[in-house]
């Protein structure tokens, strides 16, 4: 007869595909009176071969089983785990020699600033390599783009489909360079770029010209291509690594959650430091890491205005979440 406390073990096993063969994450429990909800151990780990997984399957479709309560405090080893494990100059390499010629990140990797040019002024159907700009970018602070997808992380981050690759959309990247448009257009570059003061800036400067040609309205399309944003160089990054975890530590969650009034005790909830902290575990894109933004326009003048404000927008407003806390910032290459 099985004892009270004995345990068994229960194990599972997710095939990843990969390029050339399938890779497994195995996952280990060690459970007491034979039920999965209650745990006395836990592990999950790589299989041969499985370093080179698409890190965006490994990241959504195959966590660990966080959702208990009393299982969260690993979340932080397990993203540790598969940041470090992803390897991802060996990941990028097999999975870009199956990526289609057309694909934006193999362009982007495959020539240099002239020849990148040249190849997306064919592809745009430009007539002159002048009509594209190409501005590479390295990160200063940590850079989270996603932080509120769904996920069962309890945060997200923006990964490529394809490769796995934190990229910076398109739509992200043309929102923080009309975001830097107000502020400089107004003459208060000191102005935070969200909020009400900004709000009554961006309804004065939303109509300039420059503003409406460049980005377009609700019945007017623009007339500059803002692409997607794509890491292409990570080997001067802090421990060489792509991605770092980072943390969270809420203090005052009664005081958020009951809007500082308890109506069941009809009295005020303090925000008190006497509260548990709850520790928030989630993944960034590391310091030291290089993008590449691309902007196209048939219009060099407004092609070279774009530039310019979205130059400032990554020195001086960042991209993403966390702004407010020195998040997402860049400083641009000068070439």
């Amino acid at each position: 007869m099985q004892s009270r406390d004995e345990e068994k073990v229960f194990r599972e096993v997710a095939e990843v595909p990969l390029p050339h063969t399938n890779g497994l994450i195995e996952r280990e429990w060690k459970l007491k009176r034979g039920r999965k909800d209650d745990l006395a151990g836990y592990e999950t780990k790589f299989s041969r071969d499985s370093e080179s997984a698409n890190f965006n399957l490994v990241f959504y479709k195959y966590p660990p089983d966080i959702r208990k309560e009393e299982i969260k405090g690993r979340k932080s080893k397990w993203l540790t785990k598969i940041a470090d494990a992803s390897q991802f100059s060996k990941v990028i390499s097999i999975i870009e020699s199956n990526l289609p010629d057309t694909h934006l990140y193999k362009i982007l990797k495959a020539h240099s600033n002239d020849q990148l040019k040249e190849k997306l002024k064919v592809i745009f159907g430009l007539r002159d390599r002048k009509n594209v700009a190409v501005l590479d970018a390295k990160t200063t602070q940590p850079l989270i783009i996603g932080l509120g997808e769904p996920s069962p992380y309890e945060t997200g981050i923006t990964l490529d489909f394809l490769t796995g690759l934190p990229i910076i959309p398109g739509s992200a990247v043309k929102g923080i360079a009309r975001r830097a448009a107000i502020m400089i257009l107004s003459g208060d570059t000191d102005v935070l770029p969200y909020g009400e003061e900004f709000e009554k800036l961006a309804k004065e400067y939303d109509q300039d010209e420059r503003v409406v040609e460049i980005f377009g309205t609700q019945d007017q399309k623009g007339k500059v291509i803002f692409m997607d944003a794509y890491p292409v160089d990570w080997e001067n990054a802090l421990d060489g690594k792509l991605f770092r975890v980072d943390i969270m530590n809420p203090h005052y969650g009664p005081y958020y959650s009951s809007k500082g009034w308890d109506k069941k005790e009809g009295k005020p909830v303090p925000p008190a430091d006497w509260y548990d902290p709850n520790p928030i575990f989630y993944l960034t894109v590391n310091e030291r890491v290089t993008y590449r933004f691309i902007l196209a326009s048939r219009d060099k003048n407004l092609l070279d205005t774009a530039y310019k404000w979205l130059k400032f927008a990554l020195e001086n407003i960042g991209v993403g979440a966390k702004g407010n806390q020195g998040y997402g910032v860049f400083e641009v290459d000068a070439n």
